[in-house]
């Protein structure tokens, strides 16, 4: 199914909680001396207009990254989130917004490169207008659970990969397991990070089993869960399941979260984490 952009909801909440995740990721491997790769499995087109038709008819941006206006602490990972959008605006303008191949796009360096991925053909098309101009960039418009299952020769041994379908079809929730499965076996020394969305069906949580069973005590899920103003009929929170963080990455992302709930949410909703097991201590569910 190729019918979702991600225009519509781009700038929302759950967008703010990939996001930081995914930059507290990119400064930990941008600040090592050897080079990484980064994957994204469903690139979408990179950068979003706020201001757009189609942003403009959800407005989810509003109780997103639009709600954020100033971190208190000046040193903090969410006032740091808001200068990459700040400086992403002075040079896109007012109302752009960087989606995460432009937000791994400000980490990389001389040696590094990026591999997107995006079958809609509209998205890609879009995502090659605005990334194709970087020599460090490979963009391909091809199945990217596929692409990532099959990594088989990655071309660092460092990098990222992040996994983020739209779960419009429910099948994607077992395909997401499956390729995190055959990947981690061809490149176990990246970080992983899988997002989905938290349904009032919870059809997330065989998927999570899943992987918490496969990553064990490397791995470890945060879920972002919004109020009740914000969350609407359908999604109810952000969920992420990360793999081969860094050692202090959780307490990071837990002090993130808890500035980020102050600016968006008013100190509501709710920022969890649970911690994989011990390989072995549960059974794999794919």
């Amino acid at each position: 199914m190729l019918s979702y952009q991600h225009i519509y909801h781009a700038g929302n909440f759950a967008d703010v909680h990939k996001h930081l995740a995914l930059m507290l990721a990119l400064e930990h491997l941008s600040a090592g001396t050897s080079s990484f790769s980064f994957y994204d499995s469903h690139a979408g087109r990179g950068i979003y207009d706020l201001a757009s038709t189609e942003a403009e008819k959800t407005k989810e941006h509003q109780t997103g990254i639009t709600a954020i206006d100033l971190a208190s602490k000046k040193d903090s990972a969410a006032a740091r989130y808001l200068k990459l959008i700040n400086d992403f605006r002075a040079t896109h303008g007012e109302t752009s917004y960087p989606g995460s191949p432009a937000i791994a796009q400000t980490f990389m360096r001389h040696g590094d490169r990026m591999f997107l991925t995006e079958l809609h053909p509209g998205e890609h098309r879009h995502l090659l207008d605005n990334l194709g101009q970087y020599q460090s960039v490979d963009i391909s418009r091809r199945d990217g659970l596929e692409t990532i299952a099959y990594l088989n020769r990655p071309h660092h041994l460092r990098g990222l990969v992040l996994i983020d379908p739209s779960y419009e079809i429910k099948t994607e929730y077992r395909d997401v397991a499956r390729t995190v499965m055959k990947a981690q076996s061809n490149w176990s020394s990246a970080i992983y990070m899988i997002w989905y969305p938290i349904l009032k069906d919870e059809r997330h949580k065989q998927m999570v089993r899943s992987l918490l069973s496969l990553g064990g005590a490397k791995a470890f899920e945060s879920k972002l869960m919004a109020p009740a103003a914000v969350a609407g009929e359908r999604m109810q929170g952000s969920g992420l399941v990360i793999f081969g963080a860094p050692e202090t990455f959780i307490e990071q992302l837990e002090a993130a979260m808890t500035d980020v709930q102050q600016l968006m949410f008013a100190g509501e909703g709710e920022h969890i984490i649970n911690k994989g097991q011990p390989t072995g201590n549960h059974p794999l569910i794919i």
